[in-house]
């Protein structure tokens, strides 16, 4: 009999990431591949099928690595990535514009500014009004590329390499959280947005994990077809899912280039409370959990400890290993140097006297990072109170000093090591999808088991 499989996609900034995995969570297979960004300065962006041909091929890749040995059976696909970026498809069905990075500059928020208040963008979309959202970059190419007007929707990333796959067209509630374009409260199409660019979001809303699809297409590798398919969220939260922190009362801290800070509740959050948190940089969204909301805090917490790390000439792996070491073993005192101001342009830092080490350096870099992180923290709890349990992941975690401030600052916490948490998450659900898994219940566990 063939084993069956599940497998998971992540489509992140740097790379495309799948695992195929057992019905009991066991990997069986692997693949990745550079996320095909063309970059021209601070710009990037992708062209829709060159992105999904690479999702694609990388899932097709992870499969064939699981069956090199047995045969095996592709029961379902689930896709998680980045937020923001998106592919705009025309009336017959086809891409019609570059997929602009989440983190490229060029998205336009003149026509939203000359709308609406930054407060009513606020209470109504849960993000600040900057040029991140996918509404904004939409506006950008409506007026640079003519054939952008023809867009009749707009798929997130993930949304798009499932409709690629031969899925179903559908808005997935923690990615439209972050488009801008979706009332948050009301998880309807935003009004403001309906008027500028049309109602680009899906009419079939789906939760993460829910089926849509089945995968098929003359150009789909054999391997994947009849896979039931489903969009498994933002990564973030992907990643929480399948390291249980994605339940009331639990924090979930990952700390790689960004520090994303996510608490999940069942309480949902109503327009002052949405208002007051924006208004400290604490986005709003909706949860893979159905009826379920997050509040997300991204820091430069990662961005940050990596040009320090190649200031003080850390600038691989084992040498910033020992210099966490160093670090925290040293005392801190009031003449050590201090972090003045962090942002994606540059990091100032003070008070560099005689006798600064590397290792006072960065025990003092730490432990302001992680100060920053902590009034987030103190913010959302007055809103949804201190969260009971903390799960922390990514790269920094094995950093001695980092460890060190992080146990300062929340007690206890546990610390998980998945190797790549968002493609697992992704798998998980797909199970969830396929009807073989179960949703997490209060406790937030990812149980890999079939259901009954």
């Amino acid at each position: 009999m063939a084993e069956e499989v599940l497998v998971g996609v992540d489509v992140g900034t740097t790379s495309i990431k799948a695992l195929a995995v057992t019905a009991t969570g066991r990997v069986v297979g692997e693949a990745s591949a550079p996320t095909p960004w063309r970059h021209q300065g601070p710009w990037a962006d992708a062209d829709p099928g060159e992105l999904a041909d690479a999702a694609i091929g990388v899932c097709a890749a992870a499969a064939e690595a699981a069956g090199a040995s047995t045969e095996m059976r592709v029961l379902g696909i689930g896709v998680t990535g980045i937020a923001e970026s998106g592919a705009l498809i025309d009336a017959a069905g086809q891409p019609c514009a570059p997929i602009l990075a989440w983190f490229d500059p060029r998205g336009d928020s003149s026509a939203v500014r000359a709308a609406v208040t930054a407060r009513e963008h606020q209470r109504s979309t849960g993000r600040r009004l900057n040029s991140k959202p996918s509404l904004m970059k939409i506006l950008w190419l409506r007026d640079h590329a003519p054939e952008a007007r023809s867009a009749t929707r707009h798929l997130c990333v993930a949304e798009w390499i499932v409709r690629a796959m031969g899925g179903s067209e559908v808005s997935e509630a923690s990615l439209a959280s972050r488009t801008g374009m979706l009332d948050i409260l009301h998880r309807e199409p935003w009004p403001v947005a309906v008027d500028l660019v049309g109602d680009l979001l899906p009419r079939e809303r789906i939760w993460a994990g829910d089926p849509a699809g089945t995968a098929g297409g003359d150009d789909l590798p054999d391997i994947l077809r009849g896979a039931t398919l489903t969009v498994a969220g933002l990564d973030h939260q992907a990643a929480a899912l399948i390291s249980g922190a994605a339940r009331n009362g639990a924090l979930f801290d990952s700390m790689g280039t960004a520090e994303a800070l996510i608490r999940t509740t069942a309480q949902i959050m109503d327009r002052d409370q949405i208002e007051w948190l924006t208004d400290r940089d604490i986005d709003v969204d909706w949860s893979v959990l159905p009826d379920h909301q997050i509040l997300l805090a991204g820091r430069l917490t990662g961005l940050t400890l990596e040009r320090i790390a190649a200031m003080v000439g850390a600038d691989d792996r084992d040498s910033r290993l020992a210099l966490g070491v160093a670090a925290a073993s040293v005392e801190r005192s009031g003449d050590d140097p201090r972090l003045v101001e962090v942002s994606n342009d540059a990091v100032t830092i003070g008070s560099i006297t005689d006798g600064v080490s590397p290792a006072r350096v960065w025990r003092a870099v730490v432990d302001d990072l992680a100060a920053m992180a902590g009034e987030a923290l103190d913010q959302m709890a007055e809103v949804v109170g201190r969260h009971e349990s903390a799960v922390l992941g990514g790269g920094w975690t094995r950093n001695a000093a980092v460890v060190q401030a992080k146990r300062r600052q929340l007690g206890d916490p546990v610390f998980v090591e998945i190797p790549e948490p968002g493609a697992l998450g992704a798998a998980f659900l797909a199970g969830v999808a396929t009807g073989l898994l179960s949703r997490p219940g209060a406790d937030g566990a990812a149980r890999w088991q079939v259901s009954a």
